[in-house]
C-alpha cells in the first residue's frame, strides 16, 4: 500500500501521453467514458488486439464503477477522475480516483494471494471479486495509502 506516488514518480518519466477525465458518480456515464478511454488508447496507440481490448473494458468499468458505487456512495456531487495514457514500454496505464473515504484493498490484496486466489475467490462477497478479476488481467495494481486511488498497468502485447 502506498506505492502508487513511486510508481507515478517513476511512470511520469516513461509516458507518452495521457487522457484524463472527471465525471460526476452516475452510474450511467460509466459505459459513455469506457469507450472514450478505449478510442483514445486505441487512437493513441494503433492496432490493439481485441482480446486485450476486451480486457481493458472489464478493468475500467470495474474501477469506474467501484469508485462511482463504493467510493463516492453514488453521490452525483461527488466525482471520479480517471487518467489513462500509454507508456513507452507498450503498456496502457490507468488511474481512478474518487473522492471518498477510501477502502482497505490491502486485506483483499494479501489475504488473496496466487495459487490460493480461486479458493478466496469463491469465499468473497460479490463486491471484492472485482478487484481481483481487476489483478488477474493486469500487469499491477497499486492504491495509494487512503485507497481511494488506484494504478493498473496493462501490457498492450
Amino acid at each position: 500500500m502506498g506505492k502508487i506516488l513511486s510508481s507515478m514518480d517513476s511512470l511520469n518519466t516513461d509516458l507518452l501521453n495521457a487522457f484524463d477525465k472527471i465525471i460526476p458518480s452516475n452510474i450511467n456515464i460509466v459505459g459513455i467514458t469506457v469507450k472514450e478511454v478505449i478510442q483514445y488508447l486505441q487512437k493513441s496507440y494503433g492496432n490493439i488486439n481485441e482480446d486485450i481490448i476486451f480486457e481493458l473494458r472489464v478493468i475500467l468499468n470495474e474501477l469506474i464503477l467501484n469508485a462511482v458505487i463504493h467510493g463516492n456512495k453514488a453521490d452525483v456531487g461527488k466525482n471520479v477522475k480517471i487518467t489513462s495514457g500509454l507508456t513507452k514500454k507498450k503498456c496502457a496505464f490507468v488511474i481512478v480516483a474518487d473522492d471518498g473515504e477510501g477502502y482497505n484493498y490491502d486485506y483483499l490484496l494479501k489475504k488473496c494471494k496466487e495459487p490460493e486466489s480461486m479458493l478466496c475467490f469463491n469465499h468473497l462477497t460479490e463486491n471484492g471479486r472485482g478487484i481481483l478479476i481487476v489483478k488477474s488481467l493486469c500487469e499491477q495494481i497499486e492504491f495509494n495509502k487512503k485507497g481511494n486511488k488506484v494504478l493498473v498497468i496493462k501490457k498492450l502485447e
